[in-house]
This record gives C-alpha cells, structure tokens and sequence, in this order.
C-alpha cells in the first residue's frame, strides 16, 4: 500500500490531471461560436474585460450580487484554500523558516516556524468551518436542495475529511508530520528516487490524507473543481468587447463552402 500511494499513484496523478486538464481547456478553446454571448454591459476594450474577468476572480463579483450568503462561504473557503496551498509548498520548500528570510524582519528560524505551524493552524480551522456551512447551506435551505446533486454533497464531505485529517495532523503531536519528512518524500519523488523506507510513509494519518489529495487531483478536470480553470474561460467568453457580426452565416466562409459544393446557396441568401 505505501508502495501505491507514495511512489506509483503520484506519478499517474499528475499525469491525468495535466492530460485532463489540458482536454478540458481544448475542447472549450475549440468550441464554435456562432453568434455573439457577451453580457451586458459590454466593456469597451480588453483592458476593461481584463479588470471585469479579475473581479469576479479574485472578489467573486456576481456571487455578491446574486447570493450574499453564500458568497461569505465560498469567498472565505477559496481565501483559506489558497493561503493553505501556498503554506504547504513555501512551508515545506524552507521548512517553515520563510519568514526569517524576509531582510529586516528580525525573525529567528524558531519564530518563523511557530508563525507558520500557526498561520497553518488557523486557515484550517477556518476552511474547515466554511466548509461546513458550505455544507448547511446545500442541506437545510430549500432554494438550495431543488438544485442540489448528490456529487455536490460527496464532494463537501470529501474535503471535509481532508482538511479534517490536515487538522489533526496540526493539533495532535503524536501524530504531527514535521516538515523535514514531507520535504524528502517531495524530492525523491521529482528526482526519480524510491520513496520506499521514508518517515513520511510511517505515518499513516498523512499516508490517508496524501491518498485523498491525489485522489481529488484525479478527479479534478472531471468534475465541478475544473472551476478553477474554466471560470476564466467562461469569463473570457463572456466579457469580450462587443462587436456587431459580420454578415452572412457565422464562422463559415461562404465562397470557400461554395467552391467545395457544401450546399452554401448563392444570390440573397449569402454573401
């Protein structure tokens, strides 16, 4: 099983989510557009559609709008979700002594460890709770259960126990996982080198959570988690400065379909 987890599965891991993802972002980049979709109002140029596209990334604009309450839970969750993403690869790539890093701080390598085992602490409290009420929300509210799938419940639940298990990890000394451990496990796996007799995979609490991890990375491009890529795609599309069609049957070159005998019909019907 660690043989599994800790040296195979990565490797086919990343190799699905990077060919996964890739399809995905191919098949809407190839998609045709027949006709005009921007929503109004239009921005005037691609500096504009640029800022609009940031907003609703980075402040999730429209949620705001249409769904107060469930803009606190989503927009908390994603801010703990990337603070956390972003700890764990400094964390582990410095060992929690980034901070002593940052010229004229005064920071001791001893300080900077107790500040990010802290910051680590409490972005997964607060994940944790948004993902709960996350969680309330598709159970308890009527508006909410009429368009509810049974995906979105599991997958609630799954990252439930994910950062369930990252938070034990965090509170529970007899089963904390240091940095040093997790940091040789990295290396010797983007170097080609076995994994096999390594600490990390002593502990069978990151043994589980570093399962689910490549499990939702798995799953990712399949499923409603590919938001984090296609929401920019769905936004590029949406917000592109608008501009009147040109005449005639969209995206077909009518002479070009005539000359090869498609059926194009000449006269008013064409151009």
């Amino acid at each position: 099983m660690k043989f599994l987890i800790g040296q195979i599965l990565p490797y086919l891991t990343v190799t699905i989510f990077t060919l996964g993802v890739l399809y995905r972002l191919g098949r809407w980049v190839g998609t045709r557009r027949v006709h005009n979709i921007n929503l109004s109002p239009w921005v005037p140029d691609q500096g504009q559609m640029t800022i609009r596209i940031g907003s609703e990334a980075l402040l999730f604009r429209s949620l705001w709008i249409f769904d107060k309450g469930l803009w606190v839970g989503a927009f908390v969750m994603h801010i703990a979700l990337l603070s956390i993403i972003g700890g764990h690869v400094v964390g582990f790539a410095f060992l929690g002594k980034q901070f002593a890093l940052i010229p004229g701080l005064g920071v001791t390598p001893e300080m900077s460890k107790f500040a990010s085992d802290m910051l680590g602490k409490v972005f997964g409290i607060i994940i944790f709770v948004a993902l709960a009420y996350l969680l309330y929300r598709r159970l308890a509210i009527p508006a909410v259960q009429s368009v509810n799938r049974t995906s979105d419940i599991l997958w609630l639940v799954f990252l439930l126990g994910l950062v369930g298990i990252g938070n034990l990890m965090r509170f529970i000394d007899a089963i904390h996982m240091p940095y040093e451990p997790v940091r040789d496990l990295m290396v010797h796996l983007f170097t080609f080198q076995s994994v096999m007799g390594l600490p990390a995979l002593d502990n069978y609490f990151f043994l589980a959570h570093f399962l689910m991890v490549q499990i939702m990375l798995i799953l990712l491009p399949f499923s409603k988690l590919m938001h984090l890529f296609g929401m920019f795609g769905m936004r590029w599309l949406l917000h592109q400065p608008y501009s009147d069609p040109a005449p005639g049957i969209p995206n077909v070159d009518v002479q070009a379909a005539r000359k090869a005998g498609l059926g194009v019909p000449a006269g008013d019907g064409g151009v």
